[in-house]
């Protein structure tokens, strides 16, 4: 077929990149996701949970952006709910790839057949306003209720029109609130204290500044975050609800604080977002069928 017979010709280059892996991706056993798993904290325990796994390496799907070549697909079952699971790699702050590239995942899952994302990331606990709640210390997990995107970038800039949401998306209900009453009943349950957040999400790859976390804090954030922009904009154009949990490593104003402790405990955390992304995910099922029924309608 001659590129003037294709009729992608015309789409942007995220329509067409979707479309090609998504047909190549029909030929595999990956299945239909209920809920895409994109963890930048790592897939930890996960994998060997799910049932009926089947692992491809997404440089072997033709379409898939070269900056997630490293990346590797897990699909499989927890509980009754099908999953995608991938890992937010930060190799993805050094690509030089189109800024859609980053939150490709969310685009392909969504058009696979996943209307809701789990995503888990590491952050930094804010100084609280005067007065206000209790700090949040390392080892403490959150959930973001609200998110200010301060990394001064956007996935769908220089995108365009796009076959695949809207030219301006609705940010008001990314952050789903049934998602997080499942979240939240998977806490008690595990006896984890599960409190509600607003993100400055930022760029990275450097440790914030005592004067960036401080200005973080008077705009009205709990937790800094890195990387975690782009995904939840994708999500809202993708119209994909989403829950984000952030495993805290650390807190603003910490003496002597460096990569290698911040590392540290999030391995100690695992475990613990683990837990919940699990649970969350086997309870989902009538909340998948539910967003699924409402799409078709």
């Amino acid at each position: 077929m001659s590129s003037t017979d294709d009729p992608r010709g015309d789409w942007n280059p995220l329509d067409r990149s979707v479309a090609e892996a998504l047909d190549a991706l029909r030929e595999t056993e990956v299945g239909t996701p209920d809920v895409l798993l994109l963890l930048a904290t790592g897939p930890g325990e996960l994998p060997s949970r799910m049932g009926a796994s089947v692992v491809l390496p997404l440089r072997e799907v033709p379409g898939i952006p070269p900056a997630w070549h490293g990346v590797t697909l897990r699909a499989g079952n927890l509980g009754g709910v099908r999953a995608w699971l991938i890992e937010d790699d930060a190799a993805l702050e050094h690509s030089a790839e189109p800024d859609w590239s980053r939150a490709f995942p969310v685009w392909l899952a969504e058009a696979a057949g996943a209307h809701l994302m789990i995503h888990t990331s590491a952050g930094t606990a804010l100084d609280p306003p005067s007065g206000q709640q209790q700090r949040l210390a390392a080892g403490d997990v959150v959930r973001l209720n609200d998110h200010l995107n301060l990394s001064g970038r956007s996935p769908l800039r220089g995108l365009g029109e796009s076959r695949r949401g809207p030219l301006f998306p609705d940010q008001t209900r990314v952050h789903d609130e049934p998602l997080a009453e499942l979240a939240r009943a998977a806490a008690q349950r595990h006896g984890v204290q599960l409190r509600d957040a607003v993100a400055a999400c930022t760029s990275g790859p450097a440790l914030c500044t005592p004067a960036e976390l401080a200005w973080h804090s008077t705009a009205g954030c709990d937790v800094s975050v890195q990387r975690l922009g782009d995904p939840l904009i994708a999500a809202a154009h993708a119209g994909i609800g989403s829950l984000a949990l952030v495993a805290i490593t650390d807190v603003a104003g910490e003496p002597d604080l460096d990569v290698a402790t911040i590392v540290a405990r999030a391995e100690q955390t695992a475990p613990v977002l683990d837990q919940l992304v699990e649970d969350v995910a086997v309870q989902l099922g009538p909340l998948a069928r539910d967003r699924a029924a409402e799409v078709e309608a």
